[in-house]
């Protein structure tokens, strides 16, 4: 079975890039011919050049071209339909943030046009009408592949203030697919309520879940640094507190180091040596697997924490009132490993003390109970992609 993946693979970003190599390599572990169709939207490649040093851009195609299987380089929604529909038996649309929309009226983006914070970005474009990664194409061919969306998320998007003729163009959309796994609870409460109740998604955990049992990093992907003693840290945080952690942590046996991400390096002139750019994401990925522990913003080095039960806490840097915590995904993903303890908004972190940060960092029950939803994790996913291939392949009878 051909199976193309529409994700956002060429991202400079090791979350994303990673996630992409887990669900081409899950799929060849049960039998498919997976590969990655090679969209990039123009706007978006040229916002993640303009971020990322092109050394760490090279890092990011680099991996693309080694461990990615990718097919002709595609810049139109034209030439991704006609290629499906040409040469795939099924198309896994996901993971990440592909179900991600940008309502003309949400409050959120609102506020950014008064702040005046760039509400013109990609990032906060308008969606004008249903997105590539919804396949918004009638099915009008007799050769018609079939439509998965694997661990979509949609990262907090505002579905109830979408204009009515794009709630009806995506609602068409999500009746068209054939299966549909969310990532998250928000997701699948938009789901829902877009689709009006007729698609009732599953849950399913991030694919970097499985990637170590269907991948092994090679060796010289592997850092020598060695970090087993070592808590990292990627989130801008104040520096007296970071001076006293720092004490706190060395007093218990511990150093600490900045872990950068693509487009910042988050070095502190308060850590005890310090990792810089480029990185690959294969290092990057390593690295929380081999540490003492971490604490940062990112959502792919929560997930790749817990995969590999290393102790962290994720830091939250938004202002949203607490009510508004069931959009958040890393919020949503500690709650969901019974861990909620493990998400931290970043102002209630520097009220509270290094000792406290570092016990709660090293708690042992919620630790227990993270690396018990790992595993849970790890086989839900696998049931998932079975449950998703035996979908594909009745359709194809």
């Amino acid at each position: 079975m051909k199976v193309g993946i529409l994700t956002y693979h060429s991202s400079y970003n090791f979350g994303a890039n990673l996630q992409a190599l887990a669900v081409q390599e899950l799929l060849k572990r049960r039998g498919c011919s997976p590969v990655i169709i090679d969209y990039r939207d123009p706007e978006k490649t040229e916002m993640y050049r303009q971020a990322v040093r092109p050394e760490q851009a090279e890092m990011h195609e680099t991996f693309i071209r080694e461990y990615l299987n990718t097919s002709p380089r595609f810049c139109s929604d034209d030439e991704v339909r006609e290629y499906c529909r040409r040469e795939l038996d099924a198309v896994f649309v996901g993971s990440d943030a592909v179900f991600r929309l940008v309502p003309r009226y949400a409050p959120g983006r609102l506020l950014r046009l008064l702040l005046r914070r760039n509400p013109s970005s990609f990032w906060y474009r308008v969606t004008e009408r249903a997105p590539l990664y919804w396949l918004p194409w009638a099915k009008d061919h007799d050769r018609e592949p079939a439509r998965v969306a694997i661990a979509a998320s949609t990262v907090g998007t505002q579905f109830f203030f979408l204009e009515k003729s794009l709630r009806h163009q995506i609602r068409n959309c999500l009746c068209d697919f054939d299966f549909v796994s969310v990532r998250d609870d928000w997701t699948s409460l938009m789901v829902r309520w877009l689709s009006k109740g007729q698609v009732k998604p599953d849950i399913c955990p991030d694919p970097v879940f499985c990637l170590n049992d269907c991948f092994s990093i090679p060796q010289e992907e592997v850092p020598d640094r060695d970090v087993s003693k070592t808590i990292l840290i990627s989130a801008s945080l104040d520096k007296k507190w970071l001076a006293e952690f720092r004490r706190v942590a060395n007093d218990h046996g511990f150093t600490i180091c900045n872990l950068p991400n693509p487009d910042n390096v988050l070095g502190f002139d308060e850590s005890d040596f310090a990792l810089d750019l480029p990185m690959s994401p294969l290092a990057w990925y390593a690295l929380l697997s081999r540490a003492a522990g971490y604490i940062g913003i990112r959502f792919h080095a929560l997930v790749s924490c817990i995969a590999n039960k290393t102790p962290v806490l994720t830091v939250d840097l938004s202002t949203a009132p607490k009510l508004l915590r069931a959009k958040n995904k890393t919020y949503d993903l500690c709650k969901r490993a019974g861990a909620k303890r493990r998400y931290r908004p970043a102002k209630r972190l520097m009220r509270s003390s290094p000792t406290t940060v570092l016990r709660a960092l090293m708690d042992s029950s919620s630790q227990t109970a993270m690396n018990c939803y790992a595993d849970y994790a790890r086989d839900r996913l696998w049931t998932v992609v079975d449950e998703i291939i035996e979908c594909v392949s009745l359709k194809r009878l």
